[in-house]
């Protein structure tokens, strides 16, 4: 009897303990919210004011090709939140359309960017009109 005792005394430590670094490590990342319902994907829309048709399209390319991959430029973890500016539009447009002839030329940004996600096999290499790039950069600012 003694030694059951020690067992389930023993197993509600060790759950007590889990749970509390279980809660702690939610804490930390910011995680406060369980939700069951699986939301629809919806995009973060940074523009108020007036949405034009070059902001639409941009939006709808970034949704078409963009989406698959980054859940959306503002949302998470961030990283496509003022993008352009980081980038800036001519190197954002190479990097869209070329990006493997930046890394294969040693690109230091694109080497950097690839590194930091984790050198993930697929590349950026979308064959856009100018209009599309200017419309997908109208939506990324």
């Amino acid at each position: 009897m003694k030694n059951l005792k020690k067992i389930i005394i023993g197993f509600i430590l060790i759950l007590l303990t889990g749970t509390t670094i279980l809660i702690w490590i939610l804490k930390v990342n910011g995680v406060k919210i369980f939700d069951s319902e699986k939301v629809e994907y919806q995009p973060l829309v940074s523009k108020d004011a007036e949405r034009t048709s070059e902001f639409e399209n941009g939006l709808n390319i970034f949704l078409r090709d963009c989406g698959k991959c980054h859940v959306t430029k503002n949302k998470l973890h961030n990283y496509l939140g003022n993008v352009v500016n980081k980038m800036g539009e001519e190197y954002l447009i190479l990097y869209l359309t070329k990006q493997d002839s930046l890394i294969e030329n040693k690109d230091k940004l694109a080497l950097a960017i690839k590194k930091e996600w984790g050198n993930q096999p697929n590349n950026h290499n979308f064959n856009y009109s100018k209009q599309d790039l200017k419309s997908l950069i109208e939506y990324l600012k």
